[in-house]
């Protein structure tokens, strides 16, 4: 198992350095896209757990007249939802705009957070096989230079740079298939994301304005 082992990894590294000098950028691409996809998938997770108890406490607890304790839950809470939440409860203290206006502002402001760096990895998938076909160009250029300067009495020379070729476009194939997939997958995260918080600000904004209304 060890001898395939090495013998895969010499394989794969064999296959990178006949690839040429594009698959470095194509290296940097992956690593890049690699590490947004596990921070974005990490972050979301956070932003979506615990939000339907959260929206269900701060509900009872505004109910029950109880918005200081409300307001700390949603403090204490990572979800994306606590920070609309205790924007509606703070604007309901200070009067600076009404409730609905307090949840559509922080509502935006979460969303901006919720997107980052969604761009990064659909800028990858769109330019990873650009990068391959340039690595396909340069491997055509060196494959032809060599029919140019040695005829097609040296086979090995030619073949290197439709190897280069070949080897630059499935590599940039590799990279941005999967970087379309998590990309797909994590905006539909966010969307859900999305309209749990629209849903929820607009219920403890007409909750907070209801209870303020019945006060007065």
């Amino acid at each position: 198992m060890r001898m395939q082992g090495l013998a895969a990894t010499s394989a794969m590294l064999d296959y990178f350095v006949r690839g040429g000098s594009w698959m470095w950028a194509l290296l940097a691409c992956s690593i890049i896209a690699l590490a947004v996809i596990i921070f974005k998938t990490v972050s979301l997770w956070l932003s979506g757990r615990g939000a339907s108890g959260l929206v269900d406490d701060v509900t009872e607890l505004i109910e029950a007249g109880d918005r200081e304790t409300a307001t700390r839950r949603c403090a204490d809470s990572s979800a994306a939802v606590a920070s609309v939440l205790r924007s509606v409860l703070d604007t309901a203290e200070v009067r600076r705009e009404t409730p609905q206006q307090a949840a559509e502002t922080a509502g935006a402001a979460e969303m901006a957070s919720l997107d980052s760096g969604l761009p990064v990895l659909s800028t990858i998938a769109n330019i990873a096989p650009l990068i391959g076909f340039l690595g396909t160009v340069s491997g055509m250029i060196r494959a032809f230079t060599a029919i140019a300067e040695h005829g097609l009495g040296e086979p090995g020379i030619v073949a290197a740079g439709i190897g280069e070729a070949l080897i630059t476009t499935a590599s940039g194939l590799i990279v941005a298939i999967p970087c379309f997939i998590a990309y797909g997958a994590l905006v539909a995260r966010v969307n859900g994301l999305a309209l749990g918080i629209e849903i929820a600000g607009t219920r403890i904004a007409s909750l907070v304005s209801r209870e303020d209304g019945d006060e007065a």
